[in-house]
Parts: structure tokens; sequence; C-alpha cells
């Protein structure tokens, strides 16, 4: 019987094998190296332009230099290497798939002869009996999937360091202030931090594109966020309501967040699907008004800082390896991430001024 991954590919009711699609594995081993050599190629750019800087000076610019070229830099290697890592991984199941296929009729990847294609018996890619979750681009571990993570991580390392920057400053202020809609669209003016890493989220986001590209303002109804249903009904359900690209994006996060959930109860995973629930949860919350939304929107970015790999394996290991009391792990975390919000923050603030939206 063919073997891929180290698991025996078996037959369906149906008789047909299914393993993994080479393509698909080749294509997604192609875009984590593209990502890895883009990464490096940003990394070499920054760098140059960092330290070749001759307008800026001073000791905050010395600090920044002394912590971009030993800190920022290393983090940017070791995700350009793990990318490179999985990219290798990737290609080698693909190799593995294609020859446990070769001892078969067909072709690994897709059904072989019998089935009707598109990743599954009798179905399009529409849904079927076997998989009622619709269309496979919508499944985990899909090619999509696979992006829309990587993007969701990526805006997290902005939204996360904007808005506790954000509540730290609106809140000293006095809490009052954190209520006042007026008092959050100001702070991009008053702080470049927070408007580089608004602007990154924005971008990352597709939120008010016309206000990054002129040529978009003909379309301004398209992107703004703007009341579209409930208007005059509150502040909270015109917030749930708004219309707009932006919107429309993080609306299609909190649906695959319910699709998972509900995939995961019907598995009888009940702790993954706590676990997607909390986040669909969170996703609908980050809607509401400040500082309701803004809370829920630190958990979420939060969340997906922790679901990255390396995050998780280093938070998971110091669980692991303290075996000690519950404070002392959760002291450690809470250090861990005020020190990735500061990197990530630094980060964001050099990647929009290289961008040219800073």
């Amino acid at each position: 019987m063919p073997v891929w991954n180290g698991q025996i590919l078996g037959d369906d009711v149906t008789g047909n094998l299914w393993g993994a699609d080479v393509a698909q594995l080749r294509t997604l081993a192609q875009q984590f190296g593209n990502v890895s050599d883009h990464l490096m190629q940003t990394s070499l750019q920054l760098t140059n332009q960092i330290n070749s800087n001759p307008s800026w000076k001073g000791n905050d610019a010395t600090q920044f230099r002394s912590d971009w070229n030993g800190n920022h830099r290393a983090l940017i290697q070791r995700t350009v290497r793990a990318l490179k890592d999985e990219s290798r991984k990737l290609l080698d199941n693909a190799n593995e798939q294609e020859k446990a296929s070769d001892a078969a009729p067909g072709s690994g990847g897709g059904p072989i002869p019998g089935g009707t294609g598109a990743g599954e018996p009798g179905g399009s890619g529409s849904g079927s009996k076997e998989n009622p979750w619709g269309p496979d681009w919508l499944a985990k571990g899909s090619p999509f999937r696979d992006f829309w993570g990587a993007r969701s991580q990526l805006k997290a390392g902005f939204d996360l360091p904007k808005n506790v920057f954000g509540l730290a400053v609106l809140g000293r202020q006095g809490a009052e202030v954190l209520k006042d809609a007026a008092a959050w669209k100001a702070l991009p003016g008053q702080s470049i931090t927070y408007n580089l890493l608004d602007s990154g989220s924005d971008l990352l986001g597709a939120k008010n594109l016309f206000k990054y590209f002129p040529p978009l303002s003909n379309f301004r109804s398209f992107f703004e966020e703007a009341p579209l249903l409930f208007k005059g009904k509150g502040p909270v359900l015109e917030a749930l309501g708004k219309g707009g690209l932006g919107r429309g994006v993080g609306w299609l996060g909190v649906g695959l967040n319910g699709l998972d959930t509900a995939r995961y109860i019907a598995e009888g995973k009940t702790g993954d699907a706590i676990w997607s629930g909390t986040k669909t949860a969170l996703g609908v919350a980050c809607f509401l008004p400040p500082p309701a939304g803004t809370v829920c929107q630190v958990a979420s970015a939060g969340i997906a800082i922790y679901e990255i790999p390396a995050v998780k394996s280093f938070v998971n290991g110091a669980l692991e390896d303290t075996g000690k009391v519950v404070a002392k792990t959760a002291t450690e975390s809470a250090a861990f991430a005020v020190q990735t919000g500061k990197n990530l923050a630094d980060m964001g603030k050099s990647a929009a001024k290289f961008l040219g939206i800073g």
C-alpha cells in the first residue's frame, strides 16, 4: 500500500485512492520559498537604509540601529530559515506522494479513476456528503487558508502594538477618553508610531485603500468603511453594520473561524471547537466601537501571533520545561509578549517607512 509523509494511504468506499495533491504541495513550497526570498531581500534593503541614513542621528538612532542589527535582523533571519525549511519539507512530501502514487493508477493528489474530481468523490469543490464544509479551497490546509493564515499573522504584527499603544496613550488621559470615537480617529495625527502601524494594518486588511492609492478615490464608496446597515440605530449596531472592502475581509475571517468551529464540533474535537469558537466570537467583537472593540483586537492579534509555529513552540516549550507554578509561567509569557510587541512595533515602523507610507 502506498505511503505518504509516514502514513499509509487508504482507499475510500468507492475504491478511490486518496492522498495529497502533488501540484498544490509544490505550489505551496514555491510560495514559501518566494516569501522567504522576499523577506530576506527586504531585510537587506532595510538594513542598508537604516545603517547608511545620514539624516537620522542621536541616541535614539544609535539605539534603534543596535536593536535592528541585533534582535530584529536575527528574528527575520530565523523566519527566513524556517520558511526555507518548510519549503524543502513540502517538496520532499510531494516527491514521496508522487513515488507512492506511481504504483497505482492515476497520479497523486486527486481521485484515481472512479471519482469526479476536485479533491473528493462525487464533488467538484462545492461540498459533498463526505465533506459538507463547502469548497475545498476553504478547507484547512488549502493554499488559500495557508495564505490567509500568513496574512493574518503579519497583520497581527501591526495590530497588537498599535492597539496596545493606542490604549496606553488614551488611557493616560482618563477612562472617558477611551470611549470617545473622535479621540481614536485623532491618534494617527498625534503619533507617528501609531500612524505607521495603523497604515500597515490598513494595507494588510484592505481597509480604506483609497487613502494610500489616490486613483482608488474614484471608488471611495467601495473601499471606505461607512455605516451601511443599522444606520442611526446606535453606535454598536452601526459599527457592526459598516460596509467597505476592509469590513468584508474582516467578516470573511469571522466566517472561516465559524466554519472551522462547526466542523470541529461535528468531528467531536471539543478543544479545537472551543478554540475556533473563541476566535469567531472575538472576530465579531472586534467590530464593536472602542474601547471594547480595541481590547478584542488586542486579544485576536495575540492569538494570531501565538499561532505562529515558532512562538507556539517557545510558549509551549516554556510551559512544558518549567513545570512550576502558573504565576511564574504567566510572568515569563507576559515578558515574552511585551518584548515581542516591542520588536514588532519597531519592525513595523521600519517596514512602513521603507514602503513609503510613513
